[in-house]
């Protein structure tokens, strides 16, 4: 049946503009595996060994005390979510008197210190506490040995004096994972090139850490990317990523990221997806030519029981099948309904084949699953290798961002990066 001629153009029968379709913000989780071998070495050549040093201390009828205290190798090892790094400490002390040393000992000490697996807002390490122990006492003889003066409380004063500086000393070496995440984050917020034009864009926008862990001289960091990643057919201009953010703290934080990534199709391609269609209604009709977008309209040629010119806009989109969406929430523009009405057209089975039309994905859920761990082992470089895995891919929303169907993927799995 022809359809009657419109009464008004179709372009002044637009639809006013929807509210544009937003995906849910992800977290990536990202576990960083952290060798804690260097460290050790690392201390070794940049913390002086000398550690205190005493020429002319008030001991009394004793005369005077002067010792000095040196440090041996140091020892770094992981307990539960902390680094421990430890470091025997040995002096040298003499008593003096009227100008010259008349006894001597040799007491031993342990220094530790205990840093956090945690980092702060600036992305570093610190250490929290630092603990002098004295394992071997000190006394010395005056009189002749009638008269014994225990120094070993002098001592551990002079020890606890130094510990800040050993802190200091301590923190300066440590891991500083600033520059790091500075430029993975600008990587990360760059498109990632895919074949035929098509791109992902991640659009970070915070980070947090979650709890850490240790075993033997590997430190387990886990941090949260909280992003909109979408996978886009046509590439186009990504927004640009803001400045590495303060770290955060999320205590909740899982292993494993629950990531909604958003598959953005093209204005052009529900019209595509259109033309050449056969539309299931009282009699069958063909789609002989399509152009638009479902949001401004699409402009329909139709031939079969409805025949002639007709208009679209659709509200919406949905899945259509675990490799396809189509539109939701169609409507006739402006006065089409009328115009099908009067050619006793049944407007709502014209809908529902409208709705019925599959609109293909570049990628299937189940194809995601080995394409994005491909992709984030393309991230890794000389200083770190990055490995990544899909423990669940499957449809989830879809919906208009303007002109364009977004349609979302729930995705389980996590992304781990180990420093080189």
């Amino acid at each position: 049946m022809k359809l009657p001629p419109r009464g008004v153009p179709a372009a002044a029968a637009r639809p006013e503009p929807r509210a544009a379709f937003v995906a849910p913000r992800s977290t990536l989780v990202v576990n960083v595996d952290l060798p804690l071998a260097g460290l050790g070495p690392t201390l070794e050549t940049k913390v002086p060994r000398r550690v205190a040093e005493e020429r002319d201390h008030d001991i009394g009828i004793a005369g005077r005390l002067e010792y000095t205290v040196d440090r041996g190798a140091f020892t770094v090892r992981a307990v539960n979510d902390s680094i421990v790094v430890e470091a025997p400490l040995v002096a040298h002390a003499r008593a003096c008197a009227k100008g010259s040393c008349y006894a001597s000992c040799d007491p031993e000490a342990k220094a530790t210190a205990v840093v956090p697996l945690k980092l702060g807002a600036d992305y570093k390490l610190r250490t929290s506490s630092v603990r002098v122990d004295i394992t071997k006492g000190c006394t010395v003889k005056v009189a002749g040995g009638f008269v014994r003066i225990d120094v070993t409380p002098q001592i551990r004063a002079g020890l606890a004096q130094e510990t800040g500086r050993i802190q200091a000393a301590i923190d300066k070496e440590l891991p500083n994972l600033k520059p790091e995440a500075t430029r993975l984050w600008n990587e990360l917020g760059k498109p990632r090139s895919l074949p035929l034009g098509s791109c992902v864009v991640l659009s970070p926008e915070e980070i947090t850490q979650g709890p850490a862990s240790a075993a033997g001289d590997l430190a387990h960091l886990r941090f949260g990317l909280l992003a909109r990643p979408e996978l886009r057919v046509r590439c186009g201009e990504a927004p640009r990523a803001p400045s590495l953010p303060p770290l955060k703290d999320d205590a909740a934080l899982t292993a494993t990221s629950d990531v909604n990534l958003g598959i953005v199709l093209p204005p052009d391609v529900a019209a595509r997806a259109l033309e050449g269609a056969t539309l299931e209604m009282a009699s069958r009709t063909q789609v002989t030519k399509a152009s638009g977008d479902p949001a401004t309209g699409i402009e329909l040629d139709l031939l079969g029981e409805a025949c002639g010119a007709a208009g679209i806009t659709a509200g919406s989109a949905s899945w259509h099948d675990t490799a396809t969406v189509s539109l939701a929430n169609v409507e006739p523009i402006g006065g089409d309904a009328e115009r099908f009405a009067a050619a006793n057209v049944d407007v709502a089975s014209f809908v529902k084949s409208i709705e019925g039309i599959g609109i293909a994905l570049p990628l299937a859920p189940d194809a995601l699953a080995t394409a994005l761990p491909e992709l984030a082992r393309g991230l890794s470089d000389a200083t770190v290798s990055v490995d990544a895995r899909i423990d669940e891919s499957k449809p989830a929303t879809a919906g208009l961002r303007g002109s364009e169907i977004v349609a979302v993927v729930h995705l389980r799995g996590a992304m781990t990066m180990r420093a080189k």
